[in-house]
């Protein structure tokens, strides 16, 4: 069975994860962060590009904003209010949430 298709916030969420854990680790390299997050390298500088236009993130040296810490946290919220409601209202399946 395919992936389902991400949408652009799964994406920014995915990316911003990537970012988080590579800061952890160290620095967050542009590389990595694509690996990290399942995105073709051009279309990982689109999105980063959106990114900073949002001020969620900055690039050189990449970054995490407090906007872009906040927009983590809420898709978290928001994730878990979603499975505790319960997935049989999304019509999805708990596996394709997560």
């Amino acid at each position: 069975m395919p992936k389902p298709k991400r949408n652009k916030m799964e994406i920014y969420n995915d990316i911003l994860c990537a970012i988080s854990q590579e800061l952890e680790n160290g620095e967050a390299k542009p590389t990595r962060v694509q690996s990290l997050s399942n995105l073709a390298y051009d279309k990982l500088v689109r999105y980063l590009d959106e990114l900073e236009g949002r001020n969620m993130i900055r690039q050189g040296p990449l970054g995490i904003t407090e906007k872009g810490r906040d927009f983590l946290q809420d898709y978290d919220r928001i994730s878990e209010f979603l499975l505790a409601m319960g997935v049989k209202y999304l019509d999805v399946s708990e596996r394709e949430i997560q």
